[in-house]
């Protein structure tokens, strides 16, 4: 075997080993689903879009709107469902609705002695009787601010107008993510759909 082909053959290795890392190294979402019982999910056929979504605004399909019915079409016909353009035909009906938050986490660790304060002065010397209730531990308080997204799918039976199926994804946002927010809304789309109770077909 030739250097070049050598060569080639290590960077191709190299560049798969790098994609399997950052492969394992992604996190989805934190998805739980939860069904009616009793429904037969493969009798229903066909399925079409509650109108209007929840995502709509002003009576306007927004690019949000647009993402979920693309992604979500495309979920349910792998699944052998077929699309019913006119809502009032379909078996199933779906609606999303996305929402964002700011969140707050705050958590209190020990704090290591790093010298005498007016509290830790005695530095464990010894101790205060019982009852005392003036003679706090050394602790440090780590307030953690950050945007969640909560994406939720809801599969509602025309017939009877129940809701038959929901499955919800939250995930914590980065900057990059809020920036391009198609592939984060597909891939979350893609997670909850794999755990309704129909497999795919094709």
């Amino acid at each position: 075997m030739s250097k070049s082909i050598k060569s080639i053959s290590r960077r191709g290795l190299l560049g798969l080993f790098a994609a399997l890392v950052l492969a394992g190294c992604a996190t989805g979402p934190n998805v739980r689903t939860s069904a009616a019982p009793s429904i037969d999910f493969a009798s229903y056929r066909t399925f079409g879009f509650v109108s209007p979504l929840s995502t709509d605004r002003a009576g306007f399909h927004t690019l949000v709107s647009q993402q979920v019915m693309t992604s979500a079409r495309r979920e349910l016909e792998v699944r052998g469902l077929e699309f019913q353009p006119n809502p009032d035909q379909a078996d199933l009906l779906v609606n999303v609705h996305t929402h964002v938050a700011e969140q707050l986490r705050v958590r209190t660790t020990p704090d290591p002695w790093v010298g005498r304060s007016y509290w830790n002065h005695r530095n464990g010397r010894y101790q205060p009787w019982p009852g005392h209730t003036r003679w706090p531990a050394p602790s440090r308080v780590d307030v953690d601010q950050f945007s969640e997204g909560r994406l939720s799918v809801d599969l509602i039976d025309r017939t009877s107008n129940m809701l038959v199926w929901e499955g919800v994804a939250t995930k914590r946002l980065t900057q990059r993510t809020m920036n391009d927010l198609g592939p984060a809304i597909d891939g979350a789309i893609h997670d909850v759909f794999a755990q309704l109770p129909l497999a795919p077909k094709l």
